[in-house]
Protein backbone atom coordinates (compact mmCIF):
# COMPACT_ATOMS: atom_id res chain seq x y z
CA UNK A 1 0.00 0.00 0.00
CA UNK A 2 1.10 3.37 -1.06
CA UNK A 3 0.62 6.83 0.39
CA UNK A 4 0.50 10.45 -1.47
CA UNK A 5 0.81 13.73 -0.13
CA UNK A 6 1.26 17.46 -1.58
CA UNK A 7 4.63 19.36 -1.98
CA UNK A 8 2.74 21.23 1.18
CA UNK A 9 2.19 18.24 3.18
CA UNK A 10 -1.21 18.43 3.04
CA UNK A 11 -4.40 18.55 1.52
CA UNK A 12 -7.20 20.95 2.38
CA UNK A 13 -9.27 18.46 4.51
CA UNK A 14 -5.39 17.04 5.84
CA UNK A 15 -6.19 13.55 5.02
CA UNK A 16 -3.54 10.98 2.85
CA UNK A 17 -4.64 9.46 0.05
CA UNK A 18 -3.62 5.65 -0.68
CA UNK A 19 -3.07 3.85 -3.76
CA UNK A 20 -1.99 -0.07 -4.26
CA UNK A 21 0.64 1.06 -5.71
CA UNK A 22 3.14 3.44 -8.14
CA UNK A 23 4.75 3.07 -11.37
CA UNK A 24 7.46 4.67 -12.34
CA UNK A 25 8.13 4.60 -15.98
CA UNK A 26 11.35 5.64 -17.53
CA UNK A 27 10.14 5.10 -21.11
CA UNK A 28 7.17 6.01 -23.58
CA UNK A 29 7.45 2.34 -23.89
CA UNK A 30 7.14 1.14 -20.45
CA UNK A 31 4.52 4.07 -19.68
CA UNK A 32 2.27 2.07 -22.52
CA UNK A 33 2.56 -1.20 -20.84
CA UNK A 34 1.56 0.19 -17.89
CA UNK A 35 -1.48 1.51 -18.46
CA UNK A 36 -2.65 -1.30 -20.83
CA UNK A 37 -2.06 -3.06 -17.49
CA UNK A 38 -4.33 -1.28 -16.05
CA UNK A 39 -6.87 -0.60 -18.35
CA UNK A 40 -7.11 -4.77 -18.90
CA UNK A 41 -7.36 -5.16 -14.60
CA UNK A 42 -10.01 -2.70 -14.75
CA UNK A 43 -7.41 -0.46 -12.15
CA UNK A 44 -8.33 3.83 -12.08
CA UNK A 45 -5.19 5.92 -12.48
CA UNK A 46 -4.12 8.77 -11.34
CA UNK A 47 -0.80 10.85 -12.50
CA UNK A 48 1.30 12.26 -9.94
CA UNK A 49 4.41 14.87 -10.94
CA UNK A 50 7.55 15.10 -9.17
CA UNK A 51 7.04 17.30 -5.98
CA UNK A 52 2.80 17.10 -6.59
CA UNK A 53 2.70 20.97 -6.20
CA UNK A 54 -1.63 20.84 -6.13
CA UNK A 55 -4.07 21.61 -3.27
CA UNK A 56 -7.21 19.73 -4.71
CA UNK A 57 -7.23 16.10 -4.19
CA UNK A 58 -7.35 15.06 -8.15
CA UNK A 59 -4.67 12.96 -7.36
CA UNK A 60 -6.37 10.43 -5.38
CA UNK A 61 -7.78 7.20 -6.82
CA UNK A 62 -11.47 5.48 -5.44
CA UNK A 63 -10.69 3.62 -2.66
CA UNK A 64 -7.20 1.63 -2.11
CA UNK A 65 -7.06 -0.36 -5.56
CA UNK A 66 -5.89 2.53 -8.05
CA UNK A 67 -2.46 2.92 -9.38
CA UNK A 68 -0.53 5.91 -9.63
CA UNK A 69 2.05 6.92 -12.49
CA UNK A 70 4.94 8.97 -11.31
CA UNK A 71 6.60 10.49 -14.55
CA UNK A 72 9.66 11.69 -12.68
CA UNK A 73 11.86 9.87 -14.65
CA UNK A 74 10.42 10.48 -17.87
CA UNK A 75 12.20 14.22 -17.81
CA UNK A 76 14.46 13.76 -20.85
CA UNK A 77 14.84 16.04 -23.60
CA UNK A 78 13.53 14.34 -26.88
CA UNK A 79 14.14 16.73 -29.65
CA UNK A 80 15.50 20.45 -30.48
CA UNK A 81 15.15 22.13 -33.18
CA UNK A 82 16.84 25.82 -32.86
CA UNK A 83 15.73 26.78 -36.34
CA UNK A 84 12.08 26.34 -36.04
CA UNK A 85 12.63 27.62 -32.35
CA UNK A 86 11.03 24.38 -31.17
CA UNK A 87 11.64 22.23 -28.27
CA UNK A 88 10.36 18.72 -27.41
CA UNK A 89 10.30 17.54 -23.97
CA UNK A 90 8.63 14.28 -21.59
CA UNK A 91 6.24 15.41 -19.63
CA UNK A 92 7.86 14.87 -16.63
CA UNK A 93 10.76 17.81 -17.43
CA UNK A 94 10.22 20.57 -15.08
CA UNK A 95 10.27 24.14 -15.70
CA UNK A 96 13.61 24.90 -14.61
CA UNK A 97 14.76 22.21 -17.21
CA UNK A 98 12.31 23.60 -19.70
CA UNK A 99 13.69 26.99 -19.41
CA UNK A 100 17.53 26.21 -19.20
CA UNK A 101 17.24 23.69 -22.20
CA UNK A 102 16.06 26.83 -23.81
CA UNK A 103 18.68 29.61 -22.80
CA UNK A 104 21.37 26.82 -24.36
CA UNK A 105 19.69 27.59 -28.28
CA UNK A 106 18.99 31.70 -27.12
CA UNK A 107 15.48 30.65 -26.64
CA UNK A 108 12.80 31.01 -24.08
CA UNK A 109 9.26 30.13 -23.08
CA UNK A 110 7.71 33.71 -22.88
CA UNK A 111 5.75 32.78 -20.12
CA UNK A 112 5.69 30.63 -17.12
CA UNK A 113 4.20 30.19 -13.49
CA UNK A 114 6.41 31.29 -10.74
CA UNK A 115 7.43 28.21 -9.18
CA UNK A 116 10.18 26.07 -11.48
CA UNK A 117 9.53 23.00 -9.59
CA UNK A 118 6.04 22.38 -11.58
CA UNK A 119 6.51 19.33 -14.48
CA UNK A 120 5.41 20.19 -18.45
CA UNK A 121 2.40 17.54 -18.21
CA UNK A 122 1.49 19.29 -14.30
CA UNK A 123 1.55 22.33 -16.32
CA UNK A 124 -0.91 21.21 -19.27
CA UNK A 125 -2.98 19.28 -17.25
CA UNK A 126 -4.06 22.13 -14.93
CA UNK A 127 -3.43 25.26 -17.18
CA UNK A 128 -0.69 26.37 -15.58
CA UNK A 129 -0.04 30.42 -16.55
CA UNK A 130 1.95 33.67 -16.19
CA UNK A 131 0.56 37.00 -16.16
CA UNK A 132 0.00 39.03 -19.17
CA UNK A 133 -3.06 39.99 -21.62
CA UNK A 134 -1.15 40.83 -24.93
CA UNK A 135 -0.34 38.21 -27.56
CA UNK A 136 -2.13 34.71 -27.50
CA UNK A 137 -2.06 35.16 -23.49
CA UNK A 138 -0.12 33.77 -20.51
CA UNK A 139 -0.87 30.14 -20.36
CA UNK A 140 1.79 27.45 -21.09
CA UNK A 141 -0.35 25.42 -23.37
CA UNK A 142 -0.53 28.37 -25.42
CA UNK A 143 2.38 28.18 -26.44
CA UNK A 144 2.43 23.76 -27.26
CA UNK A 145 1.92 22.56 -30.62
CA UNK A 146 2.07 19.09 -30.33
CA UNK A 147 1.02 16.57 -27.53
CA UNK A 148 1.55 12.68 -27.73
CA UNK A 149 -0.75 11.26 -25.27
CA UNK A 150 -1.28 7.58 -24.10
CA UNK A 151 -4.36 6.75 -23.31
CA UNK A 152 -6.46 3.31 -22.39
CA UNK A 153 -7.99 1.12 -25.18
CA UNK A 154 -9.43 -1.18 -26.36
CA UNK A 155 -9.27 -5.03 -26.41
CA UNK A 156 -8.54 -4.62 -30.17
CA UNK A 157 -6.26 -2.08 -29.33
CA UNK A 158 -4.42 -3.93 -26.22
CA UNK A 159 -5.99 -2.14 -23.76
CA UNK A 160 -3.76 1.12 -25.26
CA UNK A 161 -3.28 3.70 -27.52
CA UNK A 162 -0.87 6.17 -28.06
CA UNK A 163 -2.57 9.42 -29.94
CA UNK A 164 -0.36 12.25 -31.26
CA UNK A 165 -2.59 15.61 -31.68
CA UNK A 166 -1.09 18.94 -33.66
CA UNK A 167 -2.78 22.54 -33.53
CA UNK A 168 -2.98 22.26 -36.93
CA UNK A 169 -4.16 18.41 -37.85
CA UNK A 170 -6.31 17.83 -34.60
CA UNK A 171 -7.45 21.56 -33.73
CA UNK A 172 -10.40 20.21 -31.59
CA UNK A 173 -8.91 17.36 -30.01
CA UNK A 174 -5.57 19.37 -29.73
CA UNK A 175 -7.78 22.00 -27.53
CA UNK A 176 -8.92 19.63 -25.15
CA UNK A 177 -6.13 18.30 -24.33
CA UNK A 178 -4.17 20.78 -23.58
CA UNK A 179 -6.11 20.98 -20.25
CA UNK A 180 -7.56 17.76 -19.72
CA UNK A 181 -6.91 17.58 -15.86
CA UNK A 182 -5.44 14.23 -16.39
CA UNK A 183 -9.20 12.57 -18.01
CA UNK A 184 -7.75 11.66 -21.34
CA UNK A 185 -4.74 9.78 -20.46
CA UNK A 186 -1.22 10.32 -19.79
CA UNK A 187 0.73 12.92 -21.57
CA UNK A 188 4.22 11.33 -22.79
CA UNK A 189 5.81 14.60 -24.97
CA UNK A 190 5.05 18.03 -25.55
CA UNK A 191 6.44 20.20 -28.40
CA UNK A 192 6.70 23.40 -27.22
CA UNK A 193 7.18 26.78 -29.63
CA UNK A 194 9.54 29.64 -28.05
CA UNK A 195 10.76 33.17 -28.81
CA UNK A 196 14.34 34.32 -28.78
CA UNK A 197 15.71 35.01 -25.63
CA UNK A 198 15.24 38.36 -23.85
CA UNK A 199 15.15 40.53 -20.79
CA UNK A 200 12.64 42.01 -18.39
CA UNK A 201 12.45 44.89 -16.41
CA UNK A 202 10.27 45.49 -13.03
CA UNK A 203 9.37 47.61 -10.08
CA UNK A 204 6.66 47.50 -7.99
CA UNK A 205 4.60 50.08 -6.74
CA UNK A 206 2.02 50.09 -3.76
CA UNK A 207 -1.24 52.12 -4.01
CA UNK A 208 -4.63 52.90 -2.26
CA UNK A 209 -7.09 50.49 -4.00
CA UNK A 210 -9.63 53.23 -4.34
CA UNK A 211 -9.47 53.33 -8.30
CA UNK A 212 -8.15 49.54 -8.37
CA UNK A 213 -11.42 48.52 -10.85
CA UNK A 214 -10.50 51.21 -13.03
CA UNK A 215 -7.21 50.51 -13.75
CA UNK A 216 -6.97 46.92 -13.56
CA UNK A 217 -7.77 46.05 -17.34
CA UNK A 218 -5.58 49.12 -18.43
CA UNK A 219 -2.89 48.59 -16.44
CA UNK A 220 -2.74 44.87 -18.09
CA UNK A 221 -2.85 46.56 -21.61
CA UNK A 222 0.15 48.93 -20.56
CA UNK A 223 2.46 46.27 -18.93
CA UNK A 224 3.16 42.94 -20.77
CA UNK A 225 3.74 40.71 -17.54
CA UNK A 226 1.49 43.46 -15.74
CA UNK A 227 0.85 41.73 -12.09
CA UNK A 228 -0.87 43.22 -9.20
CA UNK A 229 -1.56 41.83 -5.29
CA UNK A 230 -4.88 43.23 -4.05
CA UNK A 231 -4.57 43.44 -0.25
CA UNK A 232 -8.79 44.19 0.09
CA UNK A 233 -8.57 44.55 4.28
CA UNK A 234 -5.62 46.96 3.90
CA UNK A 235 -6.86 48.53 1.09
CA UNK A 236 -4.00 48.76 -0.94
CA UNK A 237 -3.02 47.10 -4.34
CA UNK A 238 0.54 45.91 -5.11
CA UNK A 239 1.57 46.70 -8.97
CA UNK A 240 4.13 44.97 -10.88
CA UNK A 241 5.09 47.04 -14.09
CA UNK A 242 7.05 44.43 -15.79
CA UNK A 243 7.80 44.09 -19.06
CA UNK A 244 10.65 43.21 -21.78
CA UNK A 245 13.64 44.77 -23.25
CA UNK A 246 16.45 43.70 -25.26
CA UNK A 247 18.79 41.06 -24.38
CA UNK A 248 21.68 43.93 -24.71
CA UNK A 249 20.22 45.64 -21.63
CA UNK A 250 22.74 45.93 -18.72
CA UNK A 251 21.58 43.86 -15.29
CA UNK A 252 21.19 40.49 -14.57
CA UNK A 253 18.64 40.45 -11.97
CA UNK A 254 16.41 36.92 -10.21
CA UNK A 255 13.17 36.47 -9.46
CA UNK A 256 13.12 33.60 -6.83
CA UNK A 257 9.81 34.40 -5.56
CA UNK A 258 10.28 33.52 -1.57
CA UNK A 259 6.93 31.70 -1.23
CA UNK A 260 7.73 28.70 -3.36
CA UNK A 261 11.26 28.41 -1.92
CA UNK A 262 12.15 25.72 0.09
CA UNK A 263 12.51 25.80 4.14
CA UNK A 264 14.38 23.83 6.36
CA UNK A 265 11.90 21.19 7.91
CA UNK A 266 14.18 22.10 11.35
CA UNK A 267 13.28 25.73 11.18
CA UNK A 268 9.17 25.38 10.35
CA UNK A 269 9.22 23.33 13.61
CA UNK A 270 11.56 25.69 15.89
CA UNK A 271 8.89 28.71 14.48
CA UNK A 272 5.50 26.35 15.50
CA UNK A 273 7.18 26.09 19.08
CA UNK A 274 8.20 29.85 19.94
CA UNK A 275 4.52 30.90 21.01
CA UNK A 276 2.80 33.98 21.00
CA UNK A 277 5.29 36.75 23.01
CA UNK A 278 7.81 36.59 20.48
CA UNK A 279 5.32 36.92 17.73
CA UNK A 280 3.90 40.16 19.39
CA UNK A 281 7.36 40.98 20.33
CA UNK A 282 8.02 41.18 16.36
CA UNK A 283 4.65 43.16 15.11
CA UNK A 284 5.75 45.27 17.79
CA UNK A 285 8.87 46.09 15.55
CA UNK A 286 8.47 49.59 13.75
CA UNK A 287 8.27 48.20 10.42
CA UNK A 288 11.38 50.41 9.20
CA UNK A 289 13.32 48.58 11.64
CA UNK A 290 12.56 44.74 10.10
CA UNK A 291 15.65 44.85 8.36
CA UNK A 292 17.87 44.41 11.66
CA UNK A 293 15.65 40.64 11.97
CA UNK A 294 16.15 38.15 9.07
CA UNK A 295 12.95 38.92 6.95
CA UNK A 296 12.84 35.69 5.40
CA UNK A 297 12.44 34.71 8.86
CA UNK A 298 9.63 37.23 9.74
CA UNK A 299 7.79 35.67 7.10
CA UNK A 300 8.13 32.45 7.58
CA UNK A 301 7.30 32.50 11.18
CA UNK A 302 4.13 34.77 10.15
CA UNK A 303 3.11 33.12 7.04
CA UNK A 304 1.42 30.04 8.38
CA UNK A 305 3.42 29.14 11.75
CA UNK A 306 1.02 31.39 14.18
CA UNK A 307 -2.16 29.99 12.66
CA UNK A 308 -2.45 27.00 15.31
CA UNK A 309 -2.42 29.35 17.73
CA UNK A 310 -4.26 31.95 16.42
CA UNK A 311 -7.31 29.56 15.89
CA UNK A 312 -6.61 27.97 20.07
CA UNK A 313 -7.35 31.26 21.12
CA UNK A 314 -9.86 32.68 18.85
CA UNK A 315 -8.31 35.18 17.65
CA UNK A 316 -9.33 36.81 14.96
CA UNK A 317 -7.30 40.03 15.58
CA UNK A 318 -4.23 38.89 15.62
CA UNK A 319 -4.48 37.10 12.03
CA UNK A 320 -5.39 40.60 10.65
CA UNK A 321 -2.39 42.34 12.35
CA UNK A 322 -0.40 38.96 11.29
CA UNK A 323 -1.70 39.69 7.73
CA UNK A 324 -0.19 42.98 7.56
CA UNK A 325 3.02 41.60 8.28
CA UNK A 326 3.32 38.95 5.94
CA UNK A 327 2.27 41.87 3.05
CA UNK A 328 4.75 44.20 4.60
CA UNK A 329 8.04 41.44 5.08
CA UNK A 330 7.26 40.84 1.49
CA UNK A 331 6.95 44.18 -0.16
CA UNK A 332 10.13 44.53 1.88
CA UNK A 333 11.93 41.80 -0.07
CA UNK A 334 10.62 42.66 -3.37
CA UNK A 335 8.91 39.14 -3.50
CA UNK A 336 12.16 37.69 -3.95
CA UNK A 337 13.28 39.64 -6.88
CA UNK A 338 16.77 41.42 -6.58
CA UNK A 339 18.89 43.29 -8.92
CA UNK A 340 22.51 41.33 -8.09
CA UNK A 341 21.47 38.08 -5.94
CA UNK A 342 21.34 40.34 -2.97
CA UNK A 343 18.97 42.71 -3.58
CA UNK A 344 16.15 45.11 -5.03
CA UNK A 345 15.97 48.56 -5.30
CA UNK A 346 12.63 49.45 -7.56
CA UNK A 347 9.65 49.75 -4.88
CA UNK A 348 7.47 52.55 -4.05
CA UNK A 349 4.94 53.29 -1.69
CA UNK A 350 1.90 55.68 -3.28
Amino acid sequence: MCTVTNSYGAFPDRSICKAAKVEYPRTEAELVSIVAAATRAGQKMRVVTRYSHSFPKLVCTDGKDGTLISTKFLNHVVTTNPEAKTLTVESGVTLRQLIEEAAKFDLALPYAPYWWGLTVGGMMGTGAHGSSLWGKGSAVHDYVTEIRLVSPGLASDGYVKVQVLSETIDPEEFRAAKVSLGVLGVISQVTFELQPMFKRSLNYVMRNDSDFGDQAVSFGERHEFADFLWLPSQGKVVYRMDGRVPLNTSGDGLFEFFPFRSQLSLVLAIDRSLGKSLFLKIINTNIFDLHSYNVSYIYTFASCHAEESEESLEDANMKCVRAKLVSSSMFLMSYGVTNNGISFTCLYIC
